[in-house]
């Protein structure tokens, strides 16, 4: 249940809070806030605070793409975003600050909603969702690179996935991000190491509707600010270094009733042990999947990612705990059912994963589209006649997306024609001979 502005201006005065942060992820999935003095926070609560349209239109070194459709309308002008009160939490890495994630929908000068915002994006899908009966549980697996920061050398120099040395010399920072996370509001399930040098992944708890997202939101950016505090730089950039593995962002998600309480996955019954509407969904993510796959892996270096002979998929494929399938299956009885979409990159925005992720799938309920065969559990997949390859190039990517009318129209043109300008824009950065020093000038610091 939110928290009433009442009890929120209470813990203000009680935590001593000082500032408040009022923050939004922009497309590139960088966090950008306003820092409020609390003495002010009763009236932007209650009426909003404007940003600038502009940060909706930039690449991730905030150059502006001002031949965009959407610079093009709105120009310097504001967009009015509003508290969500349930997000509020005191940052116990940041002294006497709290933070509240802000929400927009509309443009003051003309009056109208408009779709800019990547969690109004996603919360249009969730309503959606709900008109049909269902809400969703979801959370993010985060695998990200710490390396020092004046050397850019990883701070482990070894492959050994799962190795608890590896993570104990550095067990003071990832106590104090666990820790720290927690009492952010975010149960982190688990920390460990990953398989390649200074490569790290966090899970969450999942939650219901947005809240999956936010955790996530707040995690990226928590791991970012708690590492640098000691010297380190953490980045959620999917590839920086060309001679090693890439970094996931993973999406477990199940769907349940709309009031929570009743699992829509399961059904013993059935063949794979799941229900009808788990197989249209699943048949859904599928059909879409060149679209999808593109806005979970949105950013130029991502799309190195997806290649044969990897634990990253490479075709629209599913498959009982298969992890080279773009949707595992993963079984713990009728109400432990959920999917894994593995075709998320470290570099994407949470909200539009998600939201993809959900506009594919209702699309496979209202069709009752026809679940493919499943992959073996014991093969890996790689370019299976029959079976749609995920985009591993600018170009397919984006003709995928733009020749996909669900996904489309899911998170609007305005977003889609920034998108394509923001990669085009970056295109000019990199060149052939230094493509992964480019990419890091990109990417590394704010992902």
């Amino acid at each position: 249940m939110a928290p009433t502005l009442q009890e929120i201006l209470e813990r203000i005065e009680k935590g001593n809070i000082k500032n408040v942060r009022f923050e939004f992820l922009d497309y590139n999935g960088i966090a950008r806030s306003k820092t409020i003095p609390a003495r002010h926070c009763k009236e932007l609560f209650n009426n909003g605070i404007l940003f600038p349209v502009v940060p909706f239109a930039t690449n991730c070194q905030f150059d502006t793409i001002f031949e965009s459709d959407l610079f093009k309308k709105y120009l310097f002008s504001d967009v009015a975003m509003f508290a969500d009160l349930s997000t509020f939490a005191v940052l116990p890495w940041v002294k006497n600050t709290a933070r509240v994630f802000v929400t927009g929908r509309t443009h003051p000068a003309s009056g109208v909603d408009i779709m800019l915002d990547p969690r109004a994006i996603l919360q249009r899908q969730i309503e959606e969702l709900s008109s049909r009966g269902l809400s969703i549980f979801s959370a993010y697996e985060l695998e990200f690179w710490v390396v020092h920061k004046d050397s850019m050398k990883p701070v482990t120099d070894d492959v050994n996935y799962f190795a608890t040395l590896r993570l104990a010399e550095y067990q003071q920072l990832f106590d104090r991000i666990t820790e720290s996370l927690f009492e952010a509001g975010v149960d982190i399930n688990c920390m460990n190491t990953e398989y390649d040098k200074g490569q790290f992944e966090i899970t969450m708890k999942p939650g219901f509707g947005v809240r999956g997202p936010d955790n996530a939101a707040t995690i990226r950016t928590g791991i970012k600010e708690m590492a640098a505090q000691e010297e380190y730089l953490a980045s959620f950039m999917t590839k920086p270094f060309e001679d090693r593995s890439a970094t996931a962002a993973h999406l477990n998600h199940s769907l349940w009733s709309v009031d929570g309480k009743t699992s829509k996955m399961g059904d013993s019954t059935r063949p794979h042990g799941l229900s009808e509407v788990a197989e249209y969904w699943i048949a859904g993510i599928l059909a879409h999947a060149p679209a999808v796959s593109f806005l979970m892996s949105p950013t130029l270096n991502c799309l190195h990612r997806f290649h044969p002979g990897t634990l990253a998929p490479f075709n629209a494929t599913w498959g009982i705990d298969n992890r080279s399938c773009a949707i595992r299956v993963k079984l713990a009885g009728s109400d432990g059912v959920y999917l894994e979409n593995r075709m998320g990159s470290s570099g994407c925005n949470p909200y539009i994963g998600l939201a993809a992720t959900i506009a594919a799938g209702m699309d496979g309920i209202d069709r009752k589209l026809t679940v493919p065969p499943p992959q073996p559990t014991a093969r890996i997949t790689e370019g299976e006649d029959g079976y749609v390859l995920l985009p591993s190039d600018m170009e397919s990517a984006l003709d995928a997306l733009k020749s996909d009318d669900v996904i489309s129209k899911a998170v609007g043109a305005d977003m889609m024609n920034a998108l394509e300008l923001i990669r085009r824009s970056e295109e000019k950065h990199v060149s052939e001979g230094s493509k992964y020093e480019d990419y890091r000038k990109l990417y590394f610091k704010y992902l």
